[in-house]
């Protein structure tokens, strides 16, 4: 058998026959003869292209052969014309679920969408064939950089607004299938940022689960950016909405108070209650931290209803966290807290962040001025 067509100076139409005499040649069942129309063409040898992974060709004869077809078409005609092959090509590989070829698929795929002109209409569904690929494949983050790269690369084009919802959409639910929760949370607060107070059911929807995944994610300890939402300030006066400023600026009380009244509810939102009184315990020292740099195992025993044996492991683990730093004092059964994350920043703490940055710069100011009469002095003493 030979090897795949490798294409040195030929016109793209005896590339295309190339490609079809290489399928037939590993059992692919097409015309033998090629149509006068480049574009017929190429549609029925994509349509078969899944013959070399039904083979017992190597993973680079695969690779060779997918990437040969990539090479014809780029450029193949109008953009229409491109679209649609582009289109179909990746539809086709992209539902070939054999864990085998699942990286060969992905790099083809990835090279295509690198290749395409960035304003072809089909590279945006290329991007979400390639998204479902590389979730499979636990992949992600070989093709997803970020929501700023995103928006760069692909979601500043002109795409319509559903367009754009669906895909973060998409990618918010295979960011958390690959346990990449942070960046889920952030495709999420950028979906919401599409919505406007007119999208309806949708927009709530979209917050409703935003907000349910901020809460089951056991690395998110900060809610209050969700509180400033269009979709989220719609669900206001629900019992939802009310769960979630518990989590931004209440503490365990609150949460077992509301618990009390809506079992119902954290069933029905498979949210886990266990898990939300352990992180209600974790925020409601980490409100006690922004107001006092002493806090005594007393109080943490008080507020976060556990035994004094169970005080330094839960300060372990909410150190642990990164968001509190501290050091125990077991003997004086105290922590001194050095640095805590703010759940919320009101005014009052932008106006303290302010006054320190002002003093900040009047003491190098201060030291500036120190130091140009040192220099001073030591050039006249010379």
């Amino acid at each position: 058998m030979a090897g795949p067509p490798t294409f040195i100076e030929l016109s793209r139409e005896e590339q295309a026959l190339e490609l079809r005499s290489y399928l037939l040649s590993i059992g692919a069942t097409l015309q033998e003869k090629a149509t006068d129309n480049i574009e017929e063409d190429m549609k029925e040898i994509i349509s078969k292209c899944d013959a070399c992974l039904k083979t017992d060709l190597s993973d680079a004869d695969i690779e060779s052969f997918l990437c040969s077809i990539v090479s014809v078409i780029i450029g193949i005609g109008t953009m229409d014309v491109e679209s649609n092959l582009v289109t179909a090509f990746s539809q086709k590989l992209s539902k070939y679920e054999e864990e085998r070829f699942s990286n060969t698929i992905l790099k083809t795929l990835w090279l295509l969408h690198g290749t395409v002109d960035p304003k072809l209409p089909a590279r945006f569904q290329l991007y979400s064939d390639i998204v479902d690929v590389a979730k499979r494949n636990k992949q992600l983050l070989l093709v997803y950089g970020g929501i700023d790269s995103l928006n760069k690369s692909l979601l500043s084009i002109s795409h319509s607004k559903k367009q754009k919802q669906s895909l973060l959409r998409q990618l918010h639910s295979a960011l958390i299938e690959n346990g990449h929760s942070e960046l889920a949370a952030e495709v999420m607060i950028e979906l919401l940022r599409n919505y406007t107070a007119d999208d309806g059911k949708q927009a709530k929807d979209d917050a409703k689960r935003c907000i349910v995944s901020a809460i089951a994610d056991p690395k998110t300890f900060l809610f209050e950016p969700l509180l400033s939402l269009t979709p989220v300030i719609s669900l206001q006066n629900s019992p939802l909405h009310e769960l979630l400023v518990i989590f931004v600026s209440g503490n365990l009380t609150n949460y077992l108070d509301f618990y009390k009244g809506h079992k119902d509810l954290i069933k029905s939102l498979a949210l886990d209650h266990q898990a939300n009184i352990h992180k209600m315990k974790l925020l409601t020292v980490m409100s006690l931290a922004e107001d006092s740099s002493i806090i005594t195992f007393d109080t943490i025993q008080q507020q976060v209803q556990i035994t004094a044996e169970q005080v330094e492991p839960f300060l372990l683990e909410l150190f642990g966290t990164k968001f509190v730093r501290g050091r125990m004092d077991q003997a004086a059964k105290k922590v001194n807290i050095s640095s805590t994350m703010y759940r919320t920043f009101s005014k009052q703490r932008w106006q303290m962040l302010r006054n320190s940055f002002f003093s900040w710069r009047s003491c190098l100011s201060v030291i500036e001025e120190g130091m140009k009469t040192v220099v001073s002095n030591s050039q006249t003493a010379m």
